[in-house]
């Protein structure tokens, strides 16, 4: 079964063109690589109650599936995701959780499986290795007029998630550029190898490697700066892609751009390069840069639901119900900051209930980058009506009106009177003695548009041209993620997100024998970066707002990985004078490339 898509007149878009780019782009499968391996743990008890608890990023998901495999009343299916280390789209799936549960059944008796590390490597998932042919039409002046690809994914031995990664990464190839001819066909194959699913980027990463890599060979061969190459080809804020008029939202790319050069200090670094290529000595100076995209969540293609509930304590502070996974992304610190806010209640007095199907309302999952956007809008929703009730009894207990109220400091303070207020722990005690009433609410929010988040990155690196060993010296990235609401949190993410992409660029690959078995069993056949491997890196977000967001705000997660292989092979080989069209590029690549 394949995806095909396409905006325009592609054919004739090439023909009429001034140059046409054509290349094929290889991409490995890598690893999800989470600090803790797959766990669960399952118990039957004697009511025929089938409990599972599993580091899972789709517990409710994963209810559902359960319940398929074992023909039980979901009432008898509870599954809980205990805090969590380290998911990226791997603890989607059930692995051990069929295994558990059936033995579990059958035996009378609680059963935990633990993966090994090589187990890890072997029998859970993978991100797509793939294999992109793409033809980009260009004007003499680096205008791309058209673009057209098609994408092959390796599935593996199952189909998992791969006709989905197939479907997303074609639908973000519409999203990055502002031409209006373009084409995409994404083909997804099985083979006898390890199975691939769900991964950071969701397509993505696979996506945009190619895209930016041929965007800076155009560059290159019309004798242009990639970054005004960049610039010229971008779409622009509330742009509509091309094969589905979808709106981008408040896509601010192009002022990322910008800032990112700045950043990097992009014009000094390419007089680098010219000076390294002079002196003619052991190290060249490269410096590289790409762009990506991602969405927010997963409107308009399905129900994007998030059920939060609150309840008051009769001291006043709160504890509130999620269905959200939080893979230690804080996803759920976010949450409790929004209604900390808009309730002005501290932090220090909120406590929360996490991702429990028997306790929680629904969540769709922890994919699609929907963690702020969409959970974190159910939190506002829900809170904004918790704060109307109270606003109900402040009132009373005030004797004013509703709009005469503000919140802050743990209490409701009358706008007009200074220094006139009543504490939340007042409020609750009120609506118990007077009103016979436990302030509570609920409420289940869908997402109703899906915004881009983008973000440029740039890198600057070193090549020993003996060796081939590359150095990244410096990295920056700007983001566009609307506000920014939990800054010390989404730093982690993009720092993270990088330190991902570094590795997918230059170390991280599963590697195959001739007859599809797995050759990558440990992390010391499996190389991620270290932390003497790590460049400086230096991270900058928009003063934007997407007004369909929570307080402005839009996603992170998964863009922060986008840009970041393609930046560093565009910086590799802007140093060696010879585009890389493969991942990971290794020493004997660059070695390769200056021999020839």
């Amino acid at each position: 079964m394949e995806s095909n898509n396409s905006g325009g007149d592609v054919d004739g878009a090439l023909r009429d063109a001034d140059h046409i780019f054509r290349h094929r782009y290889e991409m490995p499968a890598v690893n999800h690589c989470s600090i803790e391996t797959h766990v669960s743990i399952a118990e039957y008890d004697a009511d025929g109650k089938l409990t599972v608890w599993t580091p899972t990023q789709d517990a409710f998901g994963q209810r559902i599936n359960l319940q398929r495999i074992f023909e039980l009343p979901m009432s008898k299916i509870r599954v809980i995701s205990p805090v969590m280390g380290g998911g990226f789209g791997g603890k989607i799936d059930l692995v051990t959780e069929p295994v558990t549960a059936l033995l579990a059944i059958k035996t009378g008796r609680p059963v935990k499986m633990v993966y090994n590390r090589t187990e890890e490597f072997c029998c859970t998932r993978t991100r797509h290795a793939a294999k992109v042919d793409l033809a980009m039409g260009v004007k003499k002046d680096g205008t791309i007029t058209a673009a057209d690809e098609t994408m092959i994914l390796n599935a593996g031995a199952h189909t998992s998630a791969t006709m989905s990664v197939c479907w997303a990464a074609g639908g973000k190839f519409y999203k990055l550029l502002k031409t209006r001819n373009m084409r995409c066909r994404g083909i997804p194959v099985y083979t006898n190898t390890p199975v691939a699913s769900a991964m950071r980027g969701f397509g993505s990463p696979q996506q945009f490697f190619p895209v930016s890599s041929m965007m800076n060979e155009i560059a290159q061969s019309l004798r242009l700066d990639p970054s005004d190459v960049f610039l010229k080809n971008l779409a622009d804020p509330f742009e509509a892609a091309c094969n589905d008029g979808e709106s981008f939202g408040n896509f601010r790319l192009k002022d990322c751009v910008v800032r990112g050069r700045e950043l990097i200090d992009w014009y000094e670094a390419k007089k680098q390069i010219e000076a390294s290529r002079k002196e003619q000595g052991r190290y060249r100076i490269g410096v590289g840069m790409a762009c990506g995209s991602h969405g927010t969540s997963m409107f308009p293609f399905m129900p994007d639901i998030t059920g939060i509930t609150i309840k008051m304590n009769e001291d006043g502070t709160i504890v509130f119900t999620t269905g959200t996974s939080d893979m230690g992304n804080g996803s759920v610190t976010t949450q409790c900051m929004l209604i900390s806010e808009v309730l002005g209640i501290p932090l220090d007095h909120i406590a929360y209930i996490k991702t429990d199907t028997d306790a929680a309302m629904s969540d769709l999952g922890a994919y699609a980058s929907r963690g702020t956007y969409t959970s974190g809008h159910a939190a506002v929703k829900t809170a904004q009506i918790m704060r109307d009730k109270i606003a109900v009894l402040a009132a009373e207990l005030l004797d004013t009106t509703t709009d005469n109220l503000d919140f802050h400091d743990d209490a409701v303070w009358c706008v007009d009177i200074h220094r006139k207020f009543v504490s939340m722990k007042e409020i609750a005690v009120h609506a118990r003695e007077k009103h016979q009433e436990d302030l509570s609410c609920s409420y289940m929010l869908h997402s109703e548009a899906g915004p881009m988040s983008s973000g440029a990155h740039f890198a600057k690196v070193q090549v020993d041209t003996v060796t081939g060993e590359i150095k990244v010296l410096e990295y920056a990235a700007v983001h566009d993620v609307g506000r920014v609401v939990n800054p010390m949190g989404i730093t982690g993410q993009l720092e993270g997100g990088i330190s991902m992409g570094l590795g997918y660029a230059l170390c991280e690959e599963m590697k195959l024998d001739s007859t599809g078995r797995n050759q990558t069993s440990s992390f010391k056949k499996y190389h991620i970066l270290n932390v003497k491997e790590m460049p400086k890196i230096s991270v900058d977000f928009l003063d934007s707002e997407e007004e369909t967001g929570p307080y402005g705000t839009k996603s992170i997660g998964e863009c922060a990985v986008v840009p970041v292989a393609p930046a560093i092979a565009n910086a590799v080989s802007n140093a060696v004078g010879r585009q890389f069209y493969k991942l990971p590029i290794r020493p004997e690549d660059v070695l390769e490339a200056l021999a020839k």
